[in-house]
């Protein structure tokens, strides 16, 4: 069980404009872009920040995330989660970047869990 990276999202209806604040904010450049056409979500990873687009109907619970966790091991995390009292609120889900699952620990946060399909791409979220 272990944590490969750490990323914060940002939400916004419009993803370029994002993008573009954002890469001038940070001066680092896009390295992944996603879409989730069923549920109308437009992803962009940026350093160790992950972009987010869509209507708070279509984010659902994504909406309330405020940290994301990359990890090996989805099953893992799941069962630790569960056994320290949070609530499953999303998920496991497919996702284009994997395998998310989104809880809400005791203290009330609610956190994003993803399992990359790859392991060795989940450095993208990496800060430098």
């Amino acid at each position: 069980m272990k944590v490969l990276s750490t990323s914060v999202p940002i939400f916004t209806r419009d993803v370029e404009a994002a993008i573009e604040r954002y890469e001038a904010l940070t001066g680092k450049a896009v390295t992944q872009q996603f879409e989730v056409p069923e549920r109308g979500i437009r992803i962009a990873i940026l350093g160790s920040l992950t972009i987010i687009a869509g209507s708070e109907k279509q984010l659902g619970a994504l909406s309330n995330v405020r940290a994301t966790f990359i990890v090996d091991s989805l099953a893992e995390y799941a069962a630790h989660l569960r056994s320290t009292g949070a609530t499953t609120l999303q998920g496991p889900s497919p996702t284009p970047a994997g395998t998310n699952l989104i809880v809400r620990d005791v203290e009330g946060v609610v956190i994003e869990f993803v399992e990359p399909h790859s392991k060795e791409s989940s450095h993208v979220n990496e800060p430098d």
